[in-house]
């Protein structure tokens, strides 16, 4: 059993077949979005851009056989610190003793390289690995897709009628980008829903800092892009904005978007507006998007909103950890 280094820049046709079978594997073993219809978008889309960086792929192998692929990037987290992500695919239904000793071996290689190491790992698998190390949690996730067919569009056009109904000192607005006229309090409810998500409660947890700016960066990202940013809001009579739910849309290949951010002031929790902003956004989605499917994260302890993401349609896909890992015990503390 060995760890081997992929040379992005001159692998053969047959060997970029073998590692799109490999990805295809992993992404039905992990229920994985299927981003990739063949090799050749597999090498254009995801090993292209690992052969223009400093970043890394290898293969865990026993003899010819492959028994795992991890990609090693470095990258800004929320707060635009850099950091190193070693991402870690299993072939095997469950990691055999060789490869927990293999990935320890690399583990402690990029350690005493770098220090400090975010590891990304998926349905729990390698946390007797794991605990080997001084760590701290950063992110905990639930991977919830929904497919078109899934999406019960009269209840949809009931519930918007009905909520609509039962909120009519309240009034929702749609728009494709965060403009200067809602800037300012989006960012500011963005940053105050934040505080209170089950997200916050884990220890090496990273809060993202939202400011018109940063916000005005993101729109032009968009734009050069081509991705659209559906936002529905909600505002009371005095115009503020108590509610709001995004969905971002690859316009150049819309096959699978993704919910990201629903926030309700607590004061306004309880009035049925997260459904309300979720059956705007779907309809929205289901008569105007080429989707396939739709994903959204939610802490596994986020039962309120696990709870709306079921109501439309959205069903369980995977379970994904990003831990935060340390040489030394003292810079995690």
């Amino acid at each position: 059993m060995n760890i081997k280094a992929i040379d992005i820049n001159n692998l053969t046709t047959e060997e970029v077949e073998n590692l799109y079978s490999i990805n295809c594997h992993i992404t039905d073993k992990y229920g994985l979005l299927k981003r990739f219809k063949n090799a050749s978008e597999y090498q254009n889309s995801f090993l292209s851009m690992i052969a223009t960086s400093n970043d890394e792929l290898f293969l865990i192998e026993d003899n010819a056989t492959t028994c795992g692929i991890l990609s090693f990037v470095k990258s800004a987290d929320w707060s635009g610190k850099e950091q190193y992500k070693l991402t870690i695919y299993i072939c095997d239904p469950t990691p055999t003793k060789p490869i927990i000793d293999c990935l320890s071996q690399l583990i402690d290689n990029k350690l005493q390289q770098h220090e400090e190491l975010a590891i990304i790992t998926y349905n729990n698998e390698l946390d007797g690995l794991i605990k080997k190390y001084p760590h701290k949690v950063n992110l905990k996730a639930n991977a919830y897709t929904l497919t078109k067919k899934d999406i019960d569009i009269g209840m949809i056009n009931n519930a918007l009628a009905t909520y609509q109904s039962n909120n009519n000192d309240l009034r929702m607005v749609y728009t494709d980008i965060i403009s200067e006229e809602y800037i300012k309090q989006y960012c500011n409810l963005f940053m105050e829903t934040q505080e209170d998500m089950t997200d916050v409660k884990e220890a090496g947890f990273v809060r993202y800092a939202l400011t018109p700016e940063k916000q005005r960066q993101i729109n032009e990202s968009n734009a050069k892009r081509n991705f659209a940013h559906h936002c529905y809001m909600i505002f009371n009579s005095n115009n503020e904005m108590i509610a709001k739910t995004n969905v971002s849309v690859n316009n150049n290949n819309p096959q699978f978007p993704y919910q990201f951010m629903i926030g309700v002031k607590q004061q306004y929790r309880g009035r049925g507006l997260g459904r309300w902003l979720y059956a705007a956004m779907y309809k929205k989605l289901f008569e105007e998007v080429a989707f396939e499917k739709v994903l959204v994260m939610h802490h596994p302890e986020n039962k309120h909103m696990i709870n709306i993401s079921a109501w439309v349609g959205y069903k369980l896909s995977y379970f994904e950890t990003t831990i935060l890992l340390s040489h030394h015990k003292q810079s995690l503390q």
